[in-house]
C-alpha cells in the first residue's frame, strides 16, 4: 500500500487553498481528516512490516501525514516546510515499498 493518493490529494487542497479557495471546517476539514486518519492508519499497520524502515521512521511519517492533513487547509503555512514534509513523507513511503 502506498500513501502517494493522500500525498496528492493533500497537495491539491494545500494549491487551492492558496489560490484563494476557503475552506469550511465542518463541511470540508473534519470529514477530510477523519478519512486521512484511516488511510494514515492502514498504511501505519502495512509500514510496520516493513524490512526497510525502522519504527521511529514510522511514527515520524505518522506524525508528519497528520501534521499535513491539517495544515493543507491552511493556506498561510509555510510553502517550504508543506514541501519539505511532503517529500519526507514520500521518501519514507518509497522506502516501505522497495523503491528507494
Amino acid at each position: 500500500m502506498t500513501i502517494e493518493p493522500l500525498l496528492q490529494e493533500i497537495e491539491r487542497i494545500y494549491q487551492e487553498g492558496r489560490s484563494g479557495t476557503e475552506y469550511d471546517f465542518n463541511r470540508d476539514v473534519v470529514p477530510f481528516v477523519e478519512r486521512a486518519d484511516q488511510l494514515i492508519a492502514q498504511w501505519q499497520t502495512n509500514a510496520q512490516d516493513s524490512p526497510y524502515l525502522r519504527p521511529s521512521m514510522v511514527e515520524s511519517a505518522v506524525d508528519q501525514l497528520k501534521q499535513i492533513s491539517v495544515q493543507a487547509f491552511q493556506p498561510k503555512t509555510s510553502l517550504k516546510r508543506f514541501n519539505e514534509t511532503i517529500k519526507s513523507v514520500r521518501y519514507i513511503d518509497r522506502l516501505m515499498n522497495g523503491e528507494e
